[in-house]
């Protein structure tokens, strides 16, 4: 508009400002890079050009979506006829959505606002009403066209280079390569180990998430990465929860757009993850669980693999006519005399609990219930076949500190004896190429492609299976010791809990056991973990040693220790007399062999 119909309209109409400055972002240290610019450089404007100014609006939203409060505000106060005005940077500060932008537009032509004036530009009459209309739509296209740019360039990174967009989950960290200016994802090196151990605890099935996550914050000293505004506190069960059930760190990246495999480092692997789901009852149907009886989370019916209820019932024999009846919530005397419950003289009262099958899985299930005492007693035979004296603990523990001196020793050779296998298979390699590509072998004479690609195949499965034999082998180094240490432990200490643990504890030592725990015909089956099994096999050749060494005596393993040192090959197994083969199928074992090999107890968990 030009400056005298701006004056002409100053004159006719006394003109109320409003200033309002709108910034996009809502990050404080770049707000303080912008509004309070527009804040000063609008101020002086108006100072300049005599304009009344009411209020100043500073806003820190987002104009594509409605609901700015501010804004809202503002247009109510120009409806309530407060100011005729509004003065902005941009015109596209006002909106960027059609819903506000159409407002505005409709207070303009209703005469509530008279003027919408930039440093630059001035909106009044009929053809500038128009025209700021387009701007409007304009700048709702414009940035609708960069949003579907990003969007593209974003399903790129995401599908083709495997790239995480975003901020990094818990236990990674963003990275941009100084050099390159390329940006990854990286491990953290503060928190990635230790969401890995706890995680793997809750898979072993050693804590409950619960318990792993207090062991992280508490024991551990856990925070959370710190930035402008949060962090540096402990997780939150809505995160670890979280953490547990997403598929990232196994490697396998989701989003609205779809999925695909991340090249950042898992922290699990798939099959790690999948028993997860299953430690955390993610696999089957959600079922309410009730924490007044213990083991009912880590069983299932072995019929309709439907979940395990408890319930107690309580009967009273009726003193007067001998009737036994259940005592109800309803009822308050006896079904057959009528004689109330109170009036009766030392009746005979019954508690009873007992586990069953829901049915909510098959209504026609047939499974019946079992008593509480005749479940706790299977679990503890179960418990008793491996339970081991806390002597033969620390024996034990002692022990396998000896054989990892030895074990070091060995593993380093077998490392090397591969690495020369691995060497001697790429020289063959280097030796069929060059006979390939020789100048004398042009015609093929010598080395035809068809036994080119036969002698090579051999070759090539060959060298990766002895490689996946050394990673194996790098793998299992830092870990046996520590499993041992857990197994030994548990194996002393579960009868303990069992008999006098809270109810969570006995929960999670029937949990331990093994899996795919499931009630049948009033019986409890377990598919124990492989390392109870050679305890229970070494306990029994302990014992049958002792009996034969001292027959006469009461074979007690508290004072056998030294009977155990011949029958700690029941643990310290080896597969195979060949080195290049160890440790790469647990049926394998030969049990009629023994070997100096403390390692192999904890490669039964595999």
């Amino acid at each position: 508009m030009n400056t005298m119909n701006t004056s002409n309209l100053q004159q006719d109409t006394k003109l109320n400002y409003f200033i309002y400055c709108r910034k996009s972002s809502d990050t404080e240290d770049k707000q303080m890079l912008s509004l309070p610019a527009q804040v000063r450089e609008l101020t002086k404007y108006a100072q300049d050009h005599n304009l009344t100014v009411v209020d100043v609006y500073q806003e820190s939203r987002t104009a594509f979506k409605v609901g700015r409060p501010l804004f809202n505000e503002m247009m109510q106060r120009i409806d309530n006829g407060e100011a005729n005005g509004v003065l902005v940077w941009q015109a596209n500060r006002v909106s960027r959505n059609a819903l506000d932008g159409g407002l505005f537009i409709y207070y303009m032509s209703e005469g509530k606002i008279v003027e919408l004036r930039t440093p630059g530009k001035s909106y009044t009459i009929l053809s500038d009403r128009f025209q700021l209309q387009i701007e409007l739509i304009m700048a709702q296209k414009d940035s609708d066209d960069k949003s579907e740019s990003v969007k593209r360039g974003n399903r790129e990174k995401f599908f083709q280079k495997k790239d995480w967009l975003g901020v990094a989950k818990p236990g990674y960290l963003n990275y941009m390569n100084p050099m390159t200016k390329e940006k990854t994802i990286i491990d953290d090196p503060e928190r990635f180990a230790l969401i890995q151990k706890a995680g793997s605890m809750v898979i072993n099935g050693e804590l409950t998430p619960m318990q792993a996550l207090a062991k992280l914050n508490d024991e551990w000293g856990f925070r959370t990465r710190r930035t402008a505004k949060q962090g540096g506190r402990p997780m939150g069960k809505s995160m670890w929860y979280r953490i547990l059930g997403d598929p990232y760190y196994y490697g396998l990246m989701k989003r609205k757009e779809g999925e695909t495999e991340g090249r950042h480092n898992p922290m699990f692997t798939k099959e790690d993850f999948k028993l997860l789901q299953v430690r955390l009852g993610r696999t089957g149907n959600n079922t309410t669980t009730f924490h007044n009886f213990p083991y009912k989370p880590a069983i299932k019916c072995g019929e309709c693999n439907g979940s395990i209820t408890a319930e107690e019932k309580w009967q009273i024999i009726c003193s007067n006519c001998k009737v036994k009846f259940h005592k109800g919530k309803q009822r308050d005397r006896c079904p057959e005399c009528n004689i109330l419950i109170e009036e009766m003289v030392k009746p005979k009262i019954l508690h009873y609990i007992y586990f069953r099958c829901t049915k909510k899985v098959n209504r026609n299930c047939s499974q019946g219930s079992i008593e509480y005492d005749e479940l706790e007693k299977q679990i503890d035979e179960e418990i008793e076949k491996f339970t081991i004296p806390k002597e033969f603990v620390i024996w034990a523990i002692k022990h396998l500190n000896e054989e990892n001196t030895q074990e070091v020793t060995d593993r380093e050779t077998i490392k090397i004896t591969l690495q020369n296998a691995i060497d001697d298979v790429t020289k063959q390699l280097d030796g069929l190429l060059t006979l390939k590509i020789s100048p004398t072998n042009i015609s093929g004479e010598l080395l035809s492609d068809t036994e080119y690609a036969a002698k090579k195949k051999p070759l090539l499965a060959g060298k990766e299976d002895l490689l996946d034999q050394l990673n194996r082998l790098s793998e299992r180094q830092n870990k046996w010791m520590e499993l041992s240490e857990r197994t030994f432990n548990f194996a002393c200490q579960a009868r303990y809990w069992l008999s006098f643990g809270t109810l969570i504890e006995k929960t999670q030592v029937l949990d331990a056991l093994g899996s795919n725990i499931v009630l049948r015909d009033k019986n409890l089956l377990i598919e124990r973990h492989k390392p109870y099994f050679l305890i229970e096999k070494g306990l029994n050749e302990a014992r049958e040693i002792a009996k034969r060494l001292e027959p006469a005596k009461e074979v007690d393993l508290s004072v056998q220790i030294a009977y155990l040192e011949p029958v700690s090959s029941a643990w310290l197994r080896s597969r195979d007399s060949n080195p290049n083969f160890r440790g790469q199928n647990p049926a394998c074992y030969h049990y009629t062999t023994p070997h100096r090999r403390s390692s192999k107890l904890v490669e039964l968990y595999h």
